[in-house]
């Protein structure tokens, strides 16, 4: 009974994804960002400006949170043709027909003892699946398209059109998501590697489904080539996610940087600028220091004893910034780009997400209903 419940499930592989969801994914991983953008940007975790422990946390809870998921999707996922027949996805075809008989006569009505109409009924549905799954690695063309594309490639092997906008549905959807999920300075740096990545993905595919040629074929050898791609399909978010946290590790403001040094440039220059001045007023009065001194900081507006208002001495070493960001504001307590900028533009991106995905979900709609 457990291989006829096995064959049963090709029903559903038919019309759903062998290993997990892409649009459970999408929401999926959607939600999980909102937690780990929440543990990167804690002022809590990174004291002192430290964004290694923000960040090691959230890729821990990524990387576990990610392996348990992918990996019960692949203990979960759907057969193969291959797995029904008990073999390898490069048996050959003296293998597929030795494994066709094995199934078989597991599930052969004649050979099975049923005991209720409905079980004499999932175990005709049992064989007739078989008997289709073995006519399509029988046959060298039916099998190429299978390798290449699954049941999507049997289905639309004569929709050419219906079958690369299927494949290209992913590449659109992602391409827009990593751009949304870059956009921001301080994770900038990640939009290359994430593109980049998806570059990669795309050249396997077409290397797999185009040129027929398998480089993880030694690595993943229980897994048909459509499994292969769809595999690295729910690995991609996982790529995504991390590649943020890193850029948001290793971002330096460099602007806001250049700013402070500024600042702090700006303020050495005035105090000089103020010394300056001093020594011009001590060589051209001959007074001692000490009564400089005295005299500078005296708010009294009459004249002092050496005949020079002390209105004129306050106004010689009043503090006058060079740079116009530092009139009426002190260096040392003006906040910086990024301490000003720090909260803001979250909630532009996100508006962007919500739309975006709108319009996917509305075009989702669209195509099940034209299906």
């Amino acid at each position: 009974m457990i291989v006829i419940r096995t064959v049963c499930r090709i029903r559903r592989a038919e019309v759903e994804m062998a290993i997990g969801n892409e649009g459970r994914d999408l929401l999926t991983y959607l939600v999980l960002l909102v937690p780990l953008e929440f543990i990167m940007t804690s002022a809590a975790l990174s004291k002192d400006g430290n964004r290694k422990k923000p960040v090691l946390i959230a890729a821990i809870i990524l990387a576990l949170f990610s392996s348990c998921k992918i990996g019960l999707e692949l203990v979960h996922k759907e057969p193969s043709y291959y797995d029904l027949m008990g073999v390898l996805p490069t048996a050959s075809y003296a293998d597929i027909k030795k494994g066709y008989k094995r199934a078989s006569l597991q599930v052969h009505p004649d050979k099975l003892k049923s005991t209720s109409a409905s079980d004499e009924e999932v175990g005709d549905e049992a064989f007739v699946a078989l008997k289709k799954a073995y006519d399509v690695l029988n046959d060298r063309e039916q099998r190429d398209l299978y390798d290449k594309f699954g049941p999507k490639g049997l289905e639309f092997k004569n929709d050419t059109t219906n079958l690369l906008a299927g494949l290209g549905f992913f590449y659109v959807v992602w391409l827009a998501v990593a751009y949304l999920l870059t956009r921001r300075k301080a994770v900038g740096r990640a939009q290359t590697w994430t593109f980049t990545g998806l570059l990669a993905l795309g050249i396997f595919e077409y290397q797999a489904c185009i040129l027929s040629f398998d480089f993880l074929e030694e690595a993943l050898p229980q897994l048909t080539m459509f499994e292969k791609i769809e595999l690295l399909h729910r690995i991609y978010p996982v790529y995504l996610l991390g590649a943020r946290m890193l850029a948001w590790l290793t971002y330096e403001d460099i602007e806001a940087h250049n700013f402070v040094v500024l600042q702090h440039l700006h303020a050495k220059t005035d105090r000089l600028m103020l010394m300056i001045r001093q020594l011009q007023i001590e060589a051209a009065s001959g007074k001692p220091d000490d009564v400089i001194a005295s005299v500078s900081c005296s708010t009294d507006q009459t004249a002092d004893p050496w005949g020079i208002p002390a209105s004129a001495l306050q106004e010689q070493y009043e503090y006058r910034p060079l740079h116009p960001a530092m009139v009426g504001e002190n260096p040392a307590t003006k906040p910086t780009r990024a301490q000003s900028a720090k909260g803001g533009g979250g909630g532009r991106g996100l508006g962007s997400l919500v739309s975006f995905f709108g319009v996917y979900f509305f075009f989702q709609w669209l195509l099940g209903r034209g299906s």
